[in-house]
């Protein structure tokens, strides 16, 4: 959305600069740029027209001979309100417009021109103009074009978050000027009116929370006065009419859409508020015509829809210029419905924008009589009838505060007095109780809702500079409800974290080509989507995550290592998967390959290795990946299996599939959601560790090469689970030699564990147990202890 610097500090009296103002505003968490600072030009200055003749060469063409009272200068124009006596902005050769737009002495049909003579949209104060800007008469020759344009003004453009819809207006920005600087932002004037009850508006669906309807009768139709269009072309809005001017100025001003019928045009002059009738139709305004459903809320006359609730007004009802009668509507619609119609019908303007995003109670009232105090003014007529109608009993809601909790959140110390300071200048009501305060928040901060977002309120206004940075405070990880998803994902986060990795959040959106580069199949389409790379939900994070991936490496990155917890959809439905990515150089100072000169990068071996730490209990294991998907490399994958089901993958990703890059790029993704109904007793996932020395042994055995080394694995772990003193092996070595070992022979080298959580182990046990072990494997695989 566009704001006016000049606007705002008719709200809030302040002396930033219009950069200050933007960097002020980015501290609070609005995104801010300035996009004008209302002189887009050089070396333009004001000169007077002594005299204009038709070009030689060019029936539109004139030769315009101007003066900046020192010299004269010959012009080629092209503008048909150009005439001797005027006074004019000239750019002169040398001078940069908007755009970088640069004037160069130029020869136009075999004649030179010597500079450009400029109207309003060639220097950037309007979108569009007819002709030539024609300065004041009384100006002087001479004079710098910004010194004679004395009510210039800087845009600034700001993006919010979809939880700021209060923020979609001057007001809005002004009330976080506001309490920034502890300033209280200065309303317009409103004169109310007592007239008759309004009955000629019924309200049929609890879709319309609150319905203002006026009449104003006698009103004069017209173009807008001079100040209504200039605020909005700098707003990106086409000035219509001055009754159309004044809804749209009231909505960029206070926040609250406004629409505005003609009365006569509707059958028996009366206002419905309902759901639509399937395959009913309308032509909005646009000139094009929609096909409504029974979930659309419409407002309608007695025969026929004549707007979308929220969205857009009928062609049939627009103000014209024989326009006598207005209805003027202000109104709270439900944001999910103006959405879902939106989102259907393809269609979204500035009103469903703001609709989408929540309104406030107070403000439909206040921009009702707003506007209907400005179209009386310029539009004249009188105020006939208001009506005030509601489906829902609005009450503010209120939250206590605990004062001590501030600071332990934020981890900076800060009084009670600075807290209520700012509270109160952000609109919030007050009554302290002891160490609590009770906050009434007014209705147009629909997105306070617990203690922890006033205090991210105190954060923004205050400062988040203040916040002390993560190591010099500690910060206690809360994992929501007691699921063991909730659990195991958190845990999945503090690991990676402490191993350098970063979190991704993307879309739950996917492009269809970027599913069939890793041959994934999507089960849900979008039927409106913003873009096509949001055209179907995505059934897995790794598309995502490889265009993170190579987003990073091409800015560079030796290393790139992220992970993601969110949604996919798959034919199961909507299901909970945490996912991680590493591609290029390890951190070598871990195991000091530095010293040594080398650089590993990340292999199937390394990321299995992470794999297996950030598991968080001995239920979930490595195990052979017996269906893997059609991204991994053979031979390089790997599953993860929880109680004897599979839940996830491992593995390189095939070349063919990762050729964007050079070297591996290992992949990890498991699915959370059959975690989700594990017993909430189990509470803890910490195994107490024996106080008893672990016992450590090297065995090296041969087997058969075309022996299946799964084979061998699955015998270890059934001597683990028959709960002997065997507690983890590890593979360290693979050697093959002919002459040692013999022909089609294989030599596997591990290390064993055992340990007891009772008592120190002997070295009969442990030989004991490992006689066991190598007569298990001899009996059951052939493999026998290389000697």
């Amino acid at each position: 959305m566009k704001i006016s610097y000049n606007w705002l500090k008719k709200f809030v009296g302040f002396d930033l600069s219009p950069q200050e103002l933007a960097s002020m505003l980015v501290s609070a968490g609005i995104e801010t740029f300035v996009v004008s600072t209302g002189c887009g030009w050089s070396n333009v200055v004001a000169v007077k027209v002594l005299d204009v003749q038709k070009h030689p060469e060019a029936d539109k063409l004139s030769l315009c001979k101007v003066s900046d009272g020192l010299e004269n200068y010959s012009i080629v124009c092209g503008a048909k309100n150009i005439a001797a006596g005027q006074i004019v902005p000239l750019a002169k050769i040398g001078a940069v417009l908007p755009r970088d737009f640069k004037i160069k002495k130029s020869k136009i049909r075999g004649i030179w021109s010597e500079g450009m003579i400029c109207s309003e949209a060639e220097l950037g104060l309007k979108k569009e103009s007819d002709g030539i800007l024609v300065l004041d008469e009384n100006i002087k020759a001479g004079v710098a074009l910004e010194n004679v344009l004395t009510e210039l003004d800087s845009i600034l453009e700001i993006e919010i978050t979809t939880n700021r819809g209060d923020c979609l207006s001057h007001l809005g920005v002004a009330r976080e000027i506001g309490a920034k600087l502890r300033k209280i932002p200065t309303l317009p004037a409103i004169e109310t009116f007592n007239v008759a009850d309004l009955n000629c508006v019924e309200l049929k669906s609890d879709l319309c929370h609150r319905y203002i309807g006026s009449v104003i009768s006698g009103v004069k139709i017209g173009p807008s006065p001079k100040w209504i269009a200039d605020a909005l072309e700098k707003s990106g809005i086409r000035p219509v009419n001055n009754v159309v001017d004044i809804t749209n100025y009231v909505m960029i001003e206070l926040g609250q859409p406004l629409h505005a019928f003609d009365i006569a045009k509707l059958s028996s002059r009366k206002i419905v508020i309902r759901k639509a009738v399937d395959s009913e139709k309308i032509i909005a305004l646009n000139g094009r015509e929609y096909k409504l459903d029974s979930e659309m809320l419409v407002i309608a006359s007695s025969e026929k829809p004549i707007a979308i609730a929220g969205i857009m007004g009928g062609e049939c009802s627009g103000i014209d210029e024989k326009t006598e009668t207005v209805f003027l509507e202000s109104a709270i619609f439900d944001a999910v419905s103006v959405r879902k119609t939106s989102k259907k019908l393809n269609l979204s303007s500035d009103s469903s924008y703001r609709f989408e995003r929540g309104l406030g109670w107070d403000i439909t009232e206040l921009a009702s009589w707003r506007a209907a105090n400005l179209i009386i003014e310029i539009a004249g007529g009188r105020m006939d009838a208001r009506g005030d109608l509601r489906t829902v009993k609005y009450e503010r809601a209120s939250i206590a505060l605990k004062v001590e909790k501030v600071s332990k959140v934020l981890g900076c110390d800060v009084k009670e007095d600075e807290i209520a300071e700012i509270l109160r200048y952000l609109g919030i009501d007050l009554q302290s109780k002891g160490a609590v305060i009770l906050c009434t928040i007014p209705s147009w901060r629909n997105d306070i809702k617990e203690e922890v977002d006033l205090i991210e309120e105190v954060a923004r206004i205050k400062g988040y500079d203040v916040i002390a940075s993560p190591e010099k405070c500690a910060v206690k990880v809360y994992a929501p409800g007691n699921s063991l998803l909730s659990a195991v994902a958190e845990g999945f986060k503090v690991k990676l974290n402490g191993f350098g990795f970063s979190e991704a959040l993307n879309y739950s959106f996917s492009e269809i080509s970027e599913l069939e580069k890793f041959h994934l199949k999507y089960s849900y389409k979008i039927a409106n989507p913003m873009s096509k790379e949001n055209e179907v939900l995505r059934p897995s994070l790794l598309p995502a995550l490889y265009k993170n991936l190579l987003l990073n490496v091409g800015q560079c990155s030796e290393t790139v290592t992220l992970f993601e917890y969110g949604k996919i959809f798959t034919v199961l439905g909507e299901r909970k998967s945490f996912a991680a990515i590493m591609y290029g150089k390890i951190w070598r100072e871990w195991w000091k390959w530095a010293e040594k000169g080398v650089s590993p990068e990340y292999d199937f071996y390394f990321g299995g290795a992470i794999v297996r730490n950030i598991l968080p209990s001995d239920e979930f294991i490595i195990a052979e990946n017996l269906n893997p998907e059609n991204y991994y490399h053979s031979g390089k994958t790997a599953a993860v299996v929880y109680n004897g089901k599979p839940v996830g993958q491992f593995g390189v990703l095939k070349p063919s599939m990762s050729d964007d890059v050079k070297g591996d790029v290992f992949y990890f993704e498991i699915d959370l959601e059959p975690l989700e109904n594990v017993c909430a007793e189990k509470k803890s996932l910490y195994k107490a560790y024996s106080k008893f020395p672990v016992v450590k042994r090297d065995i090296a055995v041969t087997a058969d090469r075309d022996l299946q080394f799964a084979k061998i694995e699955k015998v270890i772990k059934s001597v683990m689970k028959s709960g002997g003193i065997l507690k983890e092996y590890s593979l360290f070595s693979v050697y093959s030699d002919i002459a040692k070992i013999g022909d089609g022979k294989i030599s596997y080298s591990f290390r064993l564990s055992y340990r007891n959580n009772e008592r120190t182990l002997t070295d009969v046990e442990v030989n004991e147990d490992i006689d066991v072990l190598l007569q298990k494997l001899n009996a059951d695989c052939g493999v026998k202890l290389r000697r």
